[in-house]
């Protein structure tokens, strides 16, 4: 992967080598600035009696697998005098396809490479990537970072005490160890979240359809707002990104996704979405759901069949068979491949299994459609309040009737003159 002029390897970081003189280079300067969410640009300041051949900038996302190197460019070198000044500076994009998720951690330092063969290398320097224009903080806990702004500590300390008593569950269940630790970045708005969340689609954003991103390489996830339900949904991701560890894993969307709602405290909204879809037809195939859709309504229809599809694997067809099915995924097999071997049913016809746990019983249930809802509760109180009016109206004429009746009574006939009559 080439991002700008990087090339990133698995390699080690370059180390201090001895000279002749260990002291080639005087630094007084080696400094890193923010521009969130473009950049960091890198910077090297020193004077040296050696002639400089070239400065190369290395860097490490810590807990990643991601380094990568490059050329600096070095102004101010004074050839004309014994000490050369120099300036080196070097650009790290972090947006677009060169994304750098808010919390990473970021270790770097400098290679000076003379003129005559020697070298010599800088301090390593760490830093947390975040927006500087707030006042951050940061929390660890056993299993997780938590970094902050502009919230109250104890709201932090709460949600990460609940989201880590459900987290220990899905370590149980997918039987992975909670290491290393997650990192969490907790925004507090819209505006940030268009600023820190990658771009997925224009639909999506101006929707705001998702309220967090967990990026599997790096080891951290981005949420917007203290949402409880949304540090278990992202760390769940972190944790199963740990289960399937292999690089022939392709981990299809809606089992992805899906484990991560099923985990969720307040998940059964989603289940009434996924029962109404089944009822108005409007599902997709399970064997086409590899990947999240783009469209706002589509992407909630995705989500809400893919949790109860999951629901359905752990909680019906039980544990093992579900950890068989992601075993065999890590070794390399396809999703539809490993569902047969392990289900005995290929993807769609493992779906119909769960859609007839819904039938007959929840055919008879009255479900609510979200979309025709308040329509509907506009027309029918339009035609109580009609027949109220009418009743009303009806009602007064009735009485008023009765009233002339009883003021002008009609004489019955006396039985005794009757009977003398006849």
């Amino acid at each position: 992967m080439i991002i700008g002029c990087f090339f990133f390897e698995t390699m080690q970081a370059a180390g201090h080598t001895p000279s002749k003189d260990e002291s080639l280079a005087t630094i007084s300067t080696e400094s890193h600035s923010i521009n969130f969410p473009v950049n960091i640009s890198f910077e090297l300041i020193g004077k040296s009696h050696i002639q400089i051949d070239e400065i190369l900038f290395y860097y490490q996302l810590t807990n990643t697998n991601v380094r990568g190197y490059g050329y600096t460019s070095i102004t101010g070198i004074d050839s004309a005098t014994d000490q050369h000044e120099f300036r080196a500076v070097f650009k790290l994009s972090t947006s677009g396809s060169n994304y750098i998720p808010s919390g990473t951690h970021i270790s770097y330092h400098f290679e000076i490479n003379y003129k005559d063969g020697e070298k010599q290398s800088t301090d390593p320097v760490s830093f947390d990537y975040l927006d500087p224009k707030y006042s951050w903080q940061k929390l660890e806990s056993e299993t997780i970072t938590v970094f902050w702004h502009d919230v109250a500590e104890s709201k932090i300390e709460g949600a990460i005490l609940k989201s880590e008593a459900v987290l220990n569950q899905v370590s149980d269940l997918l039987e992975v160890d909670q290491k290393p630790l997650i990192r969490a970045v907790v925004i507090n708005s819209q505006k940030e979240s268009v600023e820190s969340f990658p771009k997925i689609s224009l639909s999506a954003t101006r929707d705001s359809i998702y309220g967090g991103f967990a990026f599997q390489e790096y080891g951290v996830f981005i949420i917007r707002g203290v949402n409880v339900d949304g540090m278990i949904h992202e760390a769940t991701h972190l944790l199963l990104a740990q289960k399937m560890g292999s690089p022939l894993a392709q981990v299809p969307a809606w089992l992805s996704e899906g484990i991560a709602m099923y985990f969720e405290i307040d998940n059964n909204h989603r289940r009434r979405t996924a029962e109404i879809a089944y009822l108005q037809k409007k599902l997709r195939p399970i064997s086409s759901m590899e990947s999240v859709p783009s469209r706002s309504l589509d992407i909630r229809l995705f989500y809400a069949h893919s949790q109860e599809m999951v629901r359905y694997l752990i909680d019906i067809e039980g544990r093992e068979k579900f950890l068989r099915l992601l075993g065999q995924i890590d070794s390399g097999v396809r999703a539809d491949s490993a569902v047969i071997d392990v289900y005995g049913k290929n993807l769609d016809d493992l779906d119909k299994s769960w859609q007839a746990t819904l039938s007959p019983t929840f055919d008879r249930r009255l479900l609510v459609d979200p979309g025709t809802f308040w329509t509907s509760l506009i027309l029918g109180t339009t035609f109580l309040f009609a027949v109220i009016v009418s009743t009303i109206t009806w009602s007064r004429k009735k009485l008023s009737s009765q009233s002339e009746t009883i003021e002008d009574p009609i004489e019955t006939p006396d039985i005794d003159e009757d009977q003398r009559d006849n």
